[in-house]
């Protein structure tokens, strides 16, 4: 009788210590700078660059051996730390959700990053820095379940074992050989979600975030606004003397769409590097997204961890004939995206952009008794009014001080022309709140709860009951007037700022019975 095998301990790549080592230069590069700057000995600077160096290395070098994981018996074991030691034990059921990152220079050396993620959302349970690719996709097939491919001996990495289970025992077998290819975004359609984004004048605004916290940078900026709007402000003043007020009017037009085309020309080139090669592929139960051009990521969730998705329609997508298909897994962590160049790593998009066909299709995948087109769209309850008097408490207070400006001589208006203003911008936002309220609606679909809202940017959100894990009806004193409430629920890992689902002015006995709805179906979830 052959006794059963110790699981054998394995370890990061051998070059893992490259990625750790420029971790650590990049933490000590502004204390090494200062003191560049105000030492005095040009020889004592280079030693002590040299120790600096020579030390960050031999510490980078030393925490990645010290770094082992084991595959135990349902269990993942992983110890890391050479001064303080950590030993964590995680259980192979409480990996939900696991991702890989290769930057530019994991792809030149031949290895990944892998994450391991749980339903807890605060941080990952493990980041692997790094492992090869035949190991690191060994590891993952083991995770999901399946049976890993036999490689040859010269491809597998240094301690990494053959693909069996822990304690000799064979791993499971595959969930599915042949993974179906879902969805995919051409160059075109990469093309259209740049130029239906606005990506580009985010990626400015945190740049001169980040720019305004140094000294010299935000007085740089400073000098050329400065000499940037008297500029502007000659030519426009000259434009005004020679009351040529076309003139003046083309220019700040022509300035303006300049800006628009320049920053369409930042989005879509962040789209292309972001979204090259992307496609969503299903492996059984596993949804698997993979994208990127300089730094490639593929991140997976299995479709029972799938909790609440989202289609959003701008009105830029309405003119390409596209939405977006958002979707939050159990345990990720809100507003953790990337909105930069780099993709994220978490699995946060089942389509980038999509026909609202694709939407749909995607959408019966996930929820098979979901029948887009045999939806009842019900309109909520005095929403208009409800709406009118919040708005109102900050609308009217700035109309009336507008008035009050006028009547006083602070502002260059007249009050009839400053009443005209007023009732311009009235009539045009009560317009916006019917439009809005005419187009607000929720649908109930079985066990799936459907909301919808927005008039230039529209969002749906779709929520399965039985994955909510809290529900809450809230009223304010004006919604209790109108016998109304709002319908609250939470998935798991959700913030009070961020709600799976609001659905507001529903009747008291409809958000009543759907309350009781969500609750039976949250009973019988397994």
């Amino acid at each position: 009788m052959t006794e059963a095998r110790q699981p054998q301990t394995r370890r990061l790549h051998p070059l893992s210590f490259v990625f750790a080592l420029g971790g650590l230069i990049r933490s000590l590069a502004a204390p090494v700078l200062a003191f560049a700057v105000l030492g005095r000995s040009v020889d004592r600077i280079h030693l002590i660059g040299m120790l600096v160096l020579a030390g960050a290395t031999l510490w980078a070098l030393l925490r990645t051996r010290a770094y082992s994981y084991e595959l135990g018996p349902g269990e993942l074991l992983v110890r890391e730390g050479l001064l303080d030691r950590t030993q964590r034990h995680i259980p192979f059921a409480r990996i939900h959700n696991i991702s890989q990152r290769r930057m530019l220079l994991h792809r030149l050396l031949g290895v990944t990053e892998l994450r391991l993620e749980s339903a807890s959302g605060a941080k990952p349970e493990a980041v692997m820095r790094v492992l090869g690719v035949e190991a690191a996709r060994s590891l993952e097939q083991i995770l999901r379940g399946q049976q890993p491919e036999e490689q040859p001996e010269e491809h597998r990495e240094g301690s990494a074992e053959p693909a069996t289970g822990s304690a000799g025992e064979a791993a499971p077998p595959s969930i599915s050989d042949t993974p179906s290819v879902l969805h995919a975004l051409s160059s075109g359609e990469i093309l259209r979600l740049g130029l239906t984004s606005n990506r580009g004048l985010l990626v400015v605004v945190i740049a001169l975030g980040t720019a305004f916290q140094q000294e010299f940078l935000r007085r740089q900026f400073a000098a050329w606004m400065g000499v940037s709007g008297l500029w502007l402000r000659n030519q426009l003043f000259q434009q005004v003397q020679g009351q040529r007020w076309q003139g003046a009017l083309l220019e700040l037009m022509l300035a303006g769409l300049l800006l628009f085309v320049l920053l369409r020309l930042l989005s879509v080139v962040l789209a292309f590097v972001r979204y090259h090669g992307f496609r969503l592929e299903q492996h059984g139960e596993q949804l698997i997204a993979v994208h990127g051009l300089l730094t490639q990521v593929r991140a997976g969730a299995r479709l029972p961890r799938l909790q609440r998705w989202q289609i959003d329609e701008t009105w830029w997508h309405r003119r390409f004939g596209r939405c977006r298909l958002g979707v939050a897994v159990a345990g990720s962590m809100h507003g953790s995206g990337s909105h930069g160049a780099e993709p994220g790593v978490q699995f946060k998009e089942l389509a980038p952009i999509a026909r609202w066909q694709q939407a749909q299709a995607l959408l019966k995948v996930c929820l098979p008794t979901l029948d887009w087109p045999a939806l009842q769209w019900q309109p909520l309850h005095a929403v208009f009014a409800r709406r009118l008097w919040r708005q109102a408490r900050w609308a009217l207070p700035l109309a009336f001080g507008l008035l009050a400006c006028s009547a006083v001589g602070l502002i260059a208006l007249s009050v009839p022309a400053a009443l005209a203003v007023v009732l311009l911008l009235g009539g045009a936002w009560l317009a916006y709140l019917r439009l809005w309220a005419r187009f607000a609606a929720y649908a109930v679909a079985g066990d799936v709860v459907l909301y919808r809202s927005g008039l230039w940017h529209r969002r749906w959100v779709i929520v399965a009951m039985p994955r909510l894990q809290s529900l809450r009806l809230y009223s304010t004193p004006l919604d209790r007037r109108l016998g109304v409430r709002s319908l609250q629920a939470d998935t798991q890992g959700g913030s009070k700022s961020h709600r799976a689902l609001d659905i507001p002015c529903l009747k008291q006995e409809i958000a009543q019975g759907l309350r009781t709805q969500a609750w039976q179906a949250m009973q019988r979830a397994p």
